[in-house]
């Protein structure tokens, strides 16, 4: 049928050269409709951005999601020391315009970059962008950008030719190349669509019009033509799955549904001749192994974000599946009523007749619908013979019923929303020994997150020389449970658990979510977090309002950061502790005491707009170095510091006084061995020193765990009184660790 239907539409558009390159055009497109096995060719990615020369200008008739064509680049440019990149301390944007669509559209909507939306449907942009839309009128005047690139008289207007402009985008979130742009384009208004209304639109596109396009034609939200061609290819297909009717002449006109036919008189349907004795009561019926039995139809789901769908229906019995495919984007019921229309198409072509009218039917054409005068049925021509002066139709079938609507699913889609992506927070972190870790070397930490419900992940520089270079440290994608405290922890016990204490989180977006989990997940190491600067766990999560819970159930001082369980504050930072949403900074030894730089290049982040950080230690403030947003920390080589001795004890053994302790091991928490922990050390060393009234005394080294304070001495020291005793083991790379204290009045 389509090879009728392209004769003819080719012969109107384009004379006899045209009616022949129809008819082998639409030759093609009937063994898919048509043949015995699968057929019709998969669906055109509409959805890649091209930056080939010579490719064809898209039409759009109503509301599609297309990609454009890379028309026109600066190149990307590199900024040193820049602030929106994540290489080596260098930023990269690019200015470029994009071709969309034969002009002259009515605007933009939706805007996707590599699949995510950058644009919402109010127009507004997730960060900020700078485009500039031509409609592509035929006055359009040329770019400014484009003209001062390329000087005013070189610069085109790419009149007729609807495309968008970005000015100096930035590139770090798209890996620092342009991305795969695609666009919601709006060509007309929100009005009722359907295949006729984009019949008509397309026609008018060569400076053609239709004579007429009547009836029902399937409702659409829009198409897109990208065949290179004239017009007769692009709308074959839509004549094909919406089953009009045609009727030829000076123009040529389409009917939906079963409005137009032309009746043939009874007399006239045995005409004499050589073909005498044909008669349209002899019909044919093709074999079951010509039958089509399921009918898939892909096409534009215009309620995914128009991403490409499929839609299935069959009926019962063998038969073969017919595959078609449309650059029409409609809802899924619409889809799955299509398919059924055609399903039912299929099924009523497998009959067929022949009958002989006088020649003066010589202008009936194929493709035009006919029916008998004492008959109700349609038939559609399908080839016609004029021999002897005798016309002949071979005539097939037609189902003019559509089918009625069926629930359809059009399955999910996993869209990213255009929600603004917010400040990015960072923080430098000097933590104890994680468990699984073994640093071996001074080790920070950069955990980011944003304040708003589309941040996604921002790439990290730091620099080692206060800022006057920086260099890339990764991406973190995904980002930490930040977040400050708004009441204060009070202090607790650290050898249990400690069940009565409780401290109130605010988290910096409705993003991050806090859980409950069972005390044996947290003993596996669950819900490990940093609060001040220690280290704690919690199996209660009670949520109090939006972005506020309330934690319990804690352990303390985990990780041995018992030292800082007093001294918490309100406001305090707090982060939840998953490595895999970390950057670790691994330094050399020579780098403790020295500072470090952190920033963040995402969208928004860095330049004169500094980002509000919080620099490491107990408590949250807004740090701005230099106004580059940058946040600072000073490698105190934390992980590596050894923990304080266990069990510290003081005795009197006549006059002197006896010191003895358990040795703990930062390389130890497992236990593996229940009899010792290993020493994690180059040595067995610690530092003992003793204290009078906050008085350092005497300082001494010894190299087991245990001393004695002889009474010759005490008294050398300051005789009678209270004395406090203060341990810490030693590390050959950073000194002495954490510290335990006891104290024992004397007489």
């Amino acid at each position: 049928m389509a090879t009728l239907i392209l004769g003819t539409v080719g012969r109107v558009f384009g004379g006899p050269i045209g009616g022949l390159i129809g008819s082998i055009a639409g030759g093609l497109v009937d063994r898919s409709l048509f043949g015995g096995g699968s057929g019709g060719g998969r669906l055109g990615n509409l959805e890649v951005q091209s930056a080939a020369y010579g490719e064809p200008i898209p039409i759009i008739i109503g509301r599609m999601r297309a990609a454009g064509n890379l028309i026109w680049s600066s190149g990307i440019s590199e900024t040193a020391g820049g602030g929106k990149s994540g290489g080596s301390g260098y930023s990269y944007s690019a200015s470029f315009a994009v071709a969309l669509a034969a002009g002259p559209i009515t605007g933009v909507g939706r805007i996707w970059a590599d699949g995510t939306e950058i644009r919402n449907d109010a127009g507004v942009f997730a960060s900020p962008v700078t485009m500039r839309l031509h409609s592509g009128s035929e006055t359009q005047t040329v770019d400014p950008l484009i003209a001062a690139a390329e000087g005013s008289s070189a610069a085109p207007a790419y009149r007729g030719i609807a495309y968008a402009v970005f000015d100096d985008l930035p590139l770090a979130e798209f890996g620092n190349r342009i991305p795969n742009l695609t666009f919601e384009i709006i060509v007309g208004d929100d009005s009722p669509l359907d295949m006729g209304m984009a019949l008509q639109a397309l026609a008018r596109s060569e400076g053609r019009s239709l004579a007429q396009v009547c009836g029902g034609f399937p409702a659409i939200t829009g198409h897109v033509a990208v065949r290179a061609g004239n017009v007769a290819d692009n709308i074959a297909p839509l004549v094909a799955l919406s089953g009009a009717a045609m009727a030829g002449g000076a123009a040529l006109t389409l009917a939906g549904d079963t409005d137009t036919y032309l009746e043939l008189p009874v007399l006239d349907c045995h005409a004499h001749g050589q073909n005498a004795g044909i008669a349209r009561d002899r019909q044919t019926r093709q074999g079951g192994d010509a039958a089509v039995a399921v009918v898939e139809l892909g096409y534009f789901d215009s309620e995914r974000a128009f991403q490409a769908g499929l839609q299935r229906v069959r009926r019962g019995g063998p038969g073969s599946l017919l595959q078609q495919s449309t650059s029409s984007a409609m809802p899924a019921v619409m889809a799955k009523q299509l398919a059924s229309t055609l399903l039912a198409r299929a099924e009523a072509a497998r009959t067929g007749t022949s009958v002989c009218l006088p020649w003066r039917h010589l202008g009936v054409r194929p493709g035009l619908q006919v029916r008998f005068a004492d008959d109700d049925r349609l038939w559609r021509v399908r080839a016609t013979r004029f021999e002897g002066f005798v016309v002949q139709l071979d005539l097939e079938r037609v189902d003019g019923r559509v089918a009625p609507a069926r629930p359809a699913d059009a399955g999910r889609a996993l869209e990213f929303a255009a929600l603004p992506a917010g400040e990015t927070i960072v923080q430098w972190l000097d933590l104890p020994i994680l468990p699984g870790e073994a640093p071996v070397a001074p080790r920070l930490w950069l955990a980011a997150a944003g304040t708003a419900p589309g941040w996604r992940g921002a790439p990290l520089a730091i620099s080692r020389d206060d800022g006057f270079s920086y260099q890339a440290a990764g991406t973190i994608a995904g980002g930490s449970v930040q977040g400050v405290a708004v009441t204060v922890l009070p202090p607790g016990t650290t050898v249990g658990w400690d069940r009565f204490a409780s401290v109130d989180i605010e988290l910096l977006s409705e993003a991050m979510w806090l859980q409950p989990v069972s005390e044996a997940a947290v003993l596996a190491g669950a819900n490990l977090a940093l609060l001040g600067d220690e280290l704690v766990q919690f199996t209660g999560v009670d949520m109090l309002a939006p972005r506020r819970f309330r934690l319990s159930g804690l352990l303390r001082g985990r990780q041995g950061s018992e030292a800082t369980v007093a001294g918490h504050a309100d406001g305090e930072r707090f982060v939840l502790l998953d490595t895999a949403a970390l950057l670790s900074v691994d330094l050399p030894v020579e780098a403790i005491g020295r500072s470090m730089l952190a920033r963040a290049l995402g969208s928004g982040d860095g330049g004169s707009g500094a980002v509000a950080a919080r620099v490491g230690g107990s408590r949250a403030v807004a740090a701005r170095v230099g106004g580059s947003g940058a946040v600072a920390a000073r490698v105190g080589g934390r992980a590596l510091l050894p923990l304080s001795p266990a069990h510290l004890g003081l005795r009197q053994d006549g006059d002197d006084i006896v010191a003895r302790w358990v040795r703990r091991s930062r390389s130890g928490f497992g236990w593996a061995d229940f009899i010792d922990a290993p020493l994690a050390e180059a040595s067995e060393a610690y530092c003992v020193t003793i204290w009078r009234d906050s008085v350092l005394v005497r300082s001494v080294t010894v190299t087991s765990p245990g001393f004695r304070y002889a009474a010759a001495e005490r008294l050398a020291d300051g005789g009678t009184g209270a004395v406090e005793l203060r341990v810490s083991q030693i590390s050959a790379l950073v000194g002495p660790g954490a510290t335990a204290v006891a104290t024992l009045a004397l007489a």
